[in-house]
């Protein structure tokens, strides 16, 4: 009996312990109660949202997080030497990139230090992939931004032809109105006359038109080539630079690949600096109007000097250097750097277009006022259709050969402020013969 009244007492006693602690109903909450929430708002905001800006809003915050996540990952992995982890981090954030794009997050940097996380591990030929696909992405922003360009050039252009076709509307409505009050004042006969000069001087300056629209399209071209050639030209070089650098950095380098890599970077850098020399000396004789400073130079030593300078820097095999220079000195009032330049240029167009055979260079008098240099080449040669195409700028007959097309335009302008001319010798068949004339005083 007391084992009963004990088991009854205990049943009690649970039943009133569940309906002490059993939930009970919440009383009723009010739309926008007061406080912030973790989303930014207030309690009960997200009756007000749309359940796609919350969604886009956590995974915006997810992605965020995963970003600092993998970021602080890969820094502490480099910190520890942890290399396989840095690597593992790093993939893990441009696999995020490529699926959302990141604001602060370049690609191109990602690729770059997975591609330094490989070289660390030794992994040279998944490095140089990896590098591979660094360059390629930067290029593809470069295109990016070369086709906005052109873009915009197109724009400007629609536009200038817009109001070209404005203006012509406009003049034929005033060569109208002038036709009209004419016939309205004068006789028939008279009125033929004005219709018959009006209709020739239309036709002139239609024909004038079309010739600017077709130099000014022509410009266009050639500028676009310019700026192909040179992102090109000066891509190469860099890139070169750039990877044969980071190989220089890296600590497994082996001593004699070391001079051969400064050599490669060096031979670059003087490249870069060409390209950009001719660039600048171009533009600054094009807007010099007062004569280039002169002084007593020797034709013949400086002739000499830039023979063996093409010998010593550029030594080609199967190519022979021959000069015929005289043994008496030939004096003349002159630049000597542009003088200098145009020798050098000349002497590396003949070095770059002849594969086998002799480059040479000759000098003397051509009359007692007139001194003349000579370059001759065993090349390609010019063929004659193009002999006064060649002297313009930008231009290439090989677009695959390395240059900017201004090397003979600069020739040709540095001879023009020596008051002096240069042609190409008509009647030499066995390559090309580009001929200076300049005055001595």
């Amino acid at each position: 009996m007391t084992r009963i009244c004990h088991k009854l007492l205990a049943a009690v006693t649970l039943l009133f312990a569940a309906l002490a602690f059993a939930p009970q109903k919440a009383a009723a909450q009010p739309l926008l109660p007061e406080g912030d929430t973790a989303c930014g708002g207030t309690p009960g905001m997200h009756l007000f949202l749309t359940s796609n800006f919350i969604r886009s809003i956590h995974e915006d915050r997810l992605t965020m997080a995963r970003t600092r996540n993998f970021r602080a990952a890969y820094r502490r992995a480099v910190n520890r030497g942890h290399y396989n982890r840095a690597l593992a981090a790093s993939d893990s954030l441009i696999h995020l990139a490529e699926q959302h794009p990141i604001r602060g997050i370049r690609l191109s940097q990602c690729y770059k230090n997975r591609a330094k996380m490989l070289q660390a591990l030794q992994r040279d030929s998944e490095a140089c992939l990896a590098y591979e696909r660094t360059v390629r992405v930067k290029d593809s922003l470069m295109r990016l931004d070369q086709n906005d360009i052109i873009r915009e050039m197109q724009a400007s252009y629609e536009l200038d032809r817009l109001a070209l076709d404005q203006a012509l509307l406009t003049a034929n409505h005033h060569k109208t109105a002038l036709i009209s009050v004419s016939l309205l004042l004068v006789a028939v006969f008279l009125g033929v006359v004005f219709i018959y000069a009006g209709n020739r001087h239309t036709k002139r300056l239609q024909r004038k038109l079309l010739l600017e629209m077709q130099r000014a399209r022509e410009s266009e071209e050639k500028k676009t080539a310019f700026i192909n050639s040179i992102c090109h030209e000066v891509r190469t070089p860099l890139n070169c630079v750039a990877g044969f650098s980071e190989l220089l950095c890296a600590d497994d380098i082996m001593p004699e690949a070391h001079g051969q890599y400064c050599e490669v970077i060096r031979e670059n850098r003087r490249q870069l600096r060409y390209i950009f020399d001719d660039m600048l000396e171009v533009a600054y004789l094009e807007n010099l109007h007062a004569p280039l400073p002169r002084r007593y130079v020797d034709l013949c030593n400086l002739c000499r000097t830039q023979m063996r300078t093409m010998k010593v820097r550029y030594p080609k095999p199967g190519l022979a250097y021959t000069e015929n220079i005289p043994a008496e000195n030939i004096g003349l009032l002159s630049n000597e750097k542009y003088l200098s330049l145009l020798v050098g240029a000349l002497l590396n167009n003949a070095y770059k277009f002849t594969k086998e055979g002799t480059a040479g260079i000759e000098c003397g008098r051509e009359s007692d006022e007139r001194v003349y240099i000579a370059v001759t080449d065993t090349g390609c040669g010019i063929p004659p259709e193009k002999r006064e195409y060649v002297f313009e700028r930008f231009t290439k007959l090989d677009t695959f050969s390395p240059g900017n097309g201004l090397g003979l335009y600069l020739c040709q302008l540095i001879a023009s402020h020596m008051g002096g001319e240069i042609t190409i010798d008509p009647q030499y068949a066995g390559g090309t013969r580009i001929v200076v004339s300049l005055p001595r005083k």
